[in-house]
């Protein structure tokens, strides 16, 4: 079965389930984080600016919150619940996430990337950590449903991955031995390879949620 998501349907599904005014805040906040970590505007903007997303903290910090531990929403938007929209790096409602475009056919997936100014280490290319993360969270997408936990995640960085460009994620399943599952992946720039990794997940014997 293969699954590949753009936005429009995106778009379509949040607003088939309520969701587009979390989406337009998730989005908005994705651009203030960009405007803010290259702006060189003056302290009064800044000031201004300050003000304005306080008076919006407070509108939101008036209302109910779900539990920490709850990662809601799984697959509203996507239609994946293998991918949390919640995901700190390739959720579409979370704001540190960058546009994450996903394809998954069975026990493998291709996840697309374009990185900002808020992922930049060293000047023009994403930071390392942010790759790792994002394979974290892309290379447990292929794991035929089955709860497993990160248990051993090896990154080999190849080449600088450059901001602003669409960078290709791949991952699939190599093995499953038990409670096991050994899982490989991927990072491209075009042609050029920019990252690998191997991962080793494993089932917990009772749920931890």
């Amino acid at each position: 079965m293969s699954a590949s998501i753009d936005t429009a349907e995106i778009r379509q599904r949040a607003a088939e389930n309520g969701l587009t005014a979390r989406l337009n805040l998730a989005e908005s906040l994705r651009t203030l984080l960009e405007d803010f970590a290259c702006s060189q505007a003056n302290d009064s903007v800044i000031e201004e600016a300050a003000a304005a997303i306080q008076r919006a903290c407070g509108l939101l910090s008036r209302e109910p919150k779900r539990p920490g531990h709850v990662r809601f929403i799984e697959g509203a938007l996507t239609g994946l619940g293998e991918l949390s929209e919640l995901g700190p790096f390739t959720g579409r409602l979370h704001p540190v996430a960058p546009p994450f475009r996903l394809i998954l056919n069975g026990e493998r997936a291709e996840g697309f990337a374009t990185y900002g100014s808020p992922h930049q280490g060293a000047p023009g290319f994403v930071q390392g950590g942010f790759i790792a993360a994002t394979f974290d969270e892309l290379l447990g997408v292929v794991q035929a449903g089955v709860v497993r936990m990160t248990v051993d995640l090896q990154i080999s960085y190849r080449a600088p991955a450059p901001l602003y460009r669409e960078l290709r994620y791949t991952s699939w399943l190599e093995k499953v031995d038990g409670r096991k599952a050994y899982v490989n992946g991927t990072l491209h720039d075009g042609d050029r390879l920019c990252a690998e990794a191997r991962a080793l997940f494993v089932q917990p014997r009772q749920s931890p949620f």
